[in-house]
Formats: structure tokens, sequence, C-alpha cells
């Protein structure tokens, strides 16, 4: 059996999931995602691969899934993005949905917390196409502090179902040892019926949802400094 999913894990490196589905992190590597670019699986662990991973977490009116959907992802290796400096994510687009408005946000306490780091509102995605791998640019903030983290892509999109979708990806962030990141809060919308609801962009008359967006409250997440490791042999005396 481990053997007949190992295979089908490969197979997956070089094509996009099959499952009715939207978008995904493929890069970085989403939380149980079934691409070459993420962990394998341990032992025990193969039926834990999320292969409808691009499907959204809500709709205004249900909540599907939890904000990264599972709680963990495979061990493995993370990637560590240093504080400062803008990085390709590699989308996987199954539905662009004309675009929508997304918010990268970061989280230092496993999701508890979310701060808002980037927006591409209204136009995110809009000029991707259905079924193909997309790059989009990210950056994180100059003063984010070290730690692992969890990266967020939220989108909601503009056209169709009034949908979220959360894609989670386990990073390291190599910045400054201690500290606090400045934001606002996430806008969490079409997540169940007691969410803001944003409509089509088009039966809006271009309304994607500003008064929201613009509504979002400002917070600080803090990061305690990490020890510095005491040598092994002590003290040197003179």
């Amino acid at each position: 059996m481990k053997s007949f999913l190992a295979t089908a894990f490969v197979l997956l490196s070089g094509f996009t999931l099959l499952a009715d589905a939207h978008i995904s992190f493929r890069y970085p590597c989403p939380r149980r995602g079934a691409y070459s670019e993420c962990p394998q699986p341990g032992p025990g662990q193969w039926e834990m691969i999320d292969y409808d991973i691009r499907s959204p977490i809500g709709t205004h009116g249900n909540i599907v899934s939890p904000m990264c959907k599972h709680p963990s992802s495979f061990d493995g290796t993370r990637p560590v993005f240093a504080a400062g400096q803008t990085y390709q994510a590699n989308m996987d687009i199954g539905a662009y949905h004309k675009g929508g408005s997304c918010q990268w946000t970061l989280s230092y306490d496993n999701g508890t917390t979310w701060v808002v780091i980037q927006d591409n509102l209204l136009t995110c995605m809009a000029d991707a196409s259905n079924g193909v791998q997309y790059k989009m640019p990210f950056k994180i903030p100059a003063g984010a502090p070290s730690g692992k983290a969890i990266l967020n892509l939220m989108w909601n999109n503009n056209e169709g179902n009034r949908e979220l979708y959360s894609s989670c990806a386990d990073v390291v962030i190599s910045g400054t040892n201690g500290g606090s990141l400045s934001g606002v809060a996430p806008l969490i919308a079409n997540y169940g019926p007691n969410s803001p609801f944003i409509q089509e962009q088009a039966l809006a008359g271009g309304d994607y949802g500003q008064a929201y967006f613009a509504a979002r409250k400002p917070i600080t997440v803090t990061v305690p400094a990490t020890p510095a490791k005491r040598s092994l042999f002590g003290r040197r005396h003179n």
C-alpha cells in the first residue's frame, strides 16, 4: 500500500491535483500537500495526504475546514525566509475566478494570531489562467522576528460562489532575535454565516469589500528572544 501511495505522490510532482478545486500554494509547501516540493509522509501517514488541498475552507453559508485545514505538516525541512527579502510563491491554479483579494499573513503561535504582512486586493491572480502554475511575489517585513511561523495566503475570489481560500505553509523566519511585528488582523470574510459578506465583484458594481478591509483592526504579535546557547566547555578563565 505504501509503495503504491509513494508512486502516486511522485507522479503528482508534474501534474496539478485532480480534485475539483481551485488554488493552493505549491511552493512553499502547503500542509500535507501532495506535491514533489513537500516532505513525504512518514510511516503510517500516507493516508493523511490532502489530495483536495486547493479547495476553499468555507463559503458564506458554511465553514468547511479550519483556517489551515490541518494542525501540522509532515516532518521535513522548513524553507527559511529572511526578513526584508522578497520571494516568489508558486501557486497551483485550478480556477482563478477572475482574481480576487489576497492577504498574506504570518502567525508565530500556530495559527492562533495572524498579522497581515502584504495585501493584493481586487486584482490578486486576475491575470492567471485555469489549470496552470502561477508565480506571486511576497515580502517578509524587515523587522520580522526570527522563529518558526506559518505563512498563509487568504484569498476571497471575485467571481463564483462566495468562498474563502486559505493556504498555509510552515516556514522559518530569519530576522530579529526577539521583538514584535505590527500590522492589522486579517479580514476573514465569506467564512460562515456570521462572517462579513463580500458579494461578487461584478454584481457589486466594483465593490470588493473595501469598507471591510479598511476596518481591519491593528495588531501586534510579540516573539520572545531565544537565549544564546552556552558553550559545552563552560566559561573560559584567563
